[in-house]
């Protein structure tokens, strides 16, 4: 049965997560890459395939699991719990350059499509690490990523998308900074893997069809159908008696608070309070750091 988040409102994620699929740690056999270290001495890093038993962090528990369909609405930020040359999560070595990225519960490794909400810009990434323990923060990236993405120091709104892998390749993907330069580097005709999870493009050429096939090995391109958010909200949290919502809301009077209504899966009342609409990044990190929001553990975003 396949495991699928459902999305509220226009564009909004519930980011509560069920555990469905426990496993332990899977070594992946024939897996060992080399890397030179200052010194010109190899050495081995052997990386594995992560799907750890629930885990918690700072009081809340979180439950990786194999997704069949993953996507999500948020904040991304950027990976600073670790330096150029340090084991990610799942014993990669990690460079700033690469495109990689930290996440609480996919495993590890997996690829997403991340997509700057404000520009469009979209690039395929690689989770190694975990990290963005946070409904509202949903993702850390690389600096590589930042760049490419022309995210701001703050960050801003992204959607990502899990890319499903064949598992063939993933074992074949470049596990360090070095390997990955020589395949962006190398010229096309030398390239030997394919571009994250997606399909070679095709441009025809001429009348007899022929045509030229393009690698793009990160996967960028910039989306024509992405919306461009407009007003942003930060849902507090969802009660099933509207009494509590007002309760709640006269508890946040220093903030711009509408009770939104909707109707749940079962077709039942249901009243979210929330705190906007705000207009940038900017704005939402003030409140998101605010002592009287940020120690509700429901928090989450949706644009509009």
């Amino acid at each position: 049965m396949k495991k699928i988040l459902f999305f509220f409102l226009i564009i909004f994620c519930n980011c509560s997560y069920v555990p469905v699929v426990i496993e332990d740690v899977i070594k992946l056999e024939n897996k060992n890459t080399q890397t030179k270290n200052e010194n010109t001495q190899i050495k081995n890093i052997q990386a594995i395939y992560l799907i750890e038993p629930p885990y918690e962090i700072n009081g809340k528990w979180f439950y990786p699991q194999d997704y069949d369909f993953f996507e999500e609405i948020g904040i991304a930020k950027k990976i600073n719990d670790l330096n150029n040359g340090e084991r990610t999560k799942n014993n990669e070595i990690f460079h700033s350059e690469n495109l990689s990225a930290a996440h609480r519960s996919l495993p590890l490794p997996s690829t997403i499509r991340v997509t700057n909400l404000y520009n469009g810009y979209s690039v395929a990434v690689r989770i190694n690490h975990r990290g963005a323990y946070s409904n509202t923060n949903i993702i850390n990236l690389s600096d590589k990523v930042f760049k490419i993405l022309k995210i701001g120091g703050q960050g801003d709104f992204v959607r990502i998308s899990l890319i499903p892998q064949n598992e063939t390749f993933l074992l074949n993907e470049a596990y360090t900074y070095e390997e990955e330069r020589k395949v962006v580097e190398a010229p096309l005709s030398t390239v030997s893997i394919d571009e994250l999870g997606e399909n070679k493009e095709k441009e025809v050429v001429n009348k007899d069809e022929k045509v030229n096939t393009e690698r793009n090995l990160n996967g960028f391109r910039i989306m024509e159908n992405f919306k461009k958010y407009k007003e942003i909200y930060i849902s507090i949290a969802t009660f099933k008696f509207e009494e509590s919502a007002n309760y709640l809301k006269e508890q946040l009077s220093k903030f711009d608070v509408e009770i939104m209504k909707f109707k749940n899966l079962n077709n039942e009342n249901m009243y979210r309070v929330t705190v906007g609409p705000y207009e940038d990044i900017d704005h939402v990190m003030e409140v998101l750091n605010d002592d009287t929001i940020n120690k509700y553990e429901d928090l989450s975003i949706f644009l509009i």
